[in-house]
């Protein structure tokens, strides 16, 4: 396994995106966040991304903290190079 792995989630609600993410910083579950608003179609709020770089260490408890959250992986974890 890759020392760094890349994480996608998506949660609705701008304010609960960014609660999360300090949750997850302050945990030192990842060593970098971005967030940006995804839409979705159908609907007049977006989803906001959460798109996180954890070590393969952390990764597991990342995952659980994103879904406790009642936040939505959209994509299996990638490995960086």
């Amino acid at each position: 396994m890759g020392e760094f792995t890349e994480v996608r989630a998506t949660i609705d609600g701008h304010e609960r995106a960014a609660e999360l993410a300090h949750a997850i910083l302050t945990a030192g579950l990842a060593t970098s966040i971005d967030i940006a608003e995804a839409p979705v179609p159908h609907r007049a709020e977006p989803a906001w991304q959460l798109t996180l770089v954890t070590t393969a260490r952390q990764l597991p408890l990342l995952e659980r903290r994103i879904k406790d959250s009642g936040a939505d992986l959209v994509s299996e974890p990638v490995e960086l190079p």
